[in-house]
């Protein structure tokens, strides 16, 4: 199916995520911050990026950004759970710098399959 890039510095949370999606038959890399996932972006070349916005080291505003200076095509899937202020006005803020879809943690495992086939689809 597709190679997807999962970048989230949450341990649990990528666990999860990338065990959902391989049992969809999706080949999974996994990053922990915005630095290695640029770094797998560029050397994956996945179908798809699933990004965290609240991280160490690089946030996933700059992680989004970055990518699409790189690569206008790609789909990103961006989620969160908040952080100093409210998960919407980081998710609204990650839509409006790129992100193809947005979803806010925790989310059911179908809410993130249906969104990683909508953005596969296009």
């Amino acid at each position: 199916m597709a190679r997807i890039l999962i970048i989230d510095d949450d341990r649990a949370v990528q666990i999860s995520v990338q065990f959902t999606l391989e049992r969809e038959g999706h080949q999974v890399v996994c990053a922990s911050d915005g630095d290695e996932g640029l770094r797998a972006f560029t050397s994956q070349t996945p179908d798809l990026v699933v990004t965290d916005l609240i991280m160490p080291n690089k946030e996933g505003i700059e992680t989004i950004m970055q990518i699409r200076e790189r690569d206008s095509k790609t789909p990103i899937l961006a989620i969160s759970g908040g952080g100093r202020l409210s998960n919407v006005d980081f998710l609204k803020m990650a839509a409006k710098v790129g992100a193809n879809a947005i979803l806010a943690k925790p989310f059911e495992r179908q809410e993130l399959i249906a969104a990683v086939r909508r953005l596969l689809a296009t």
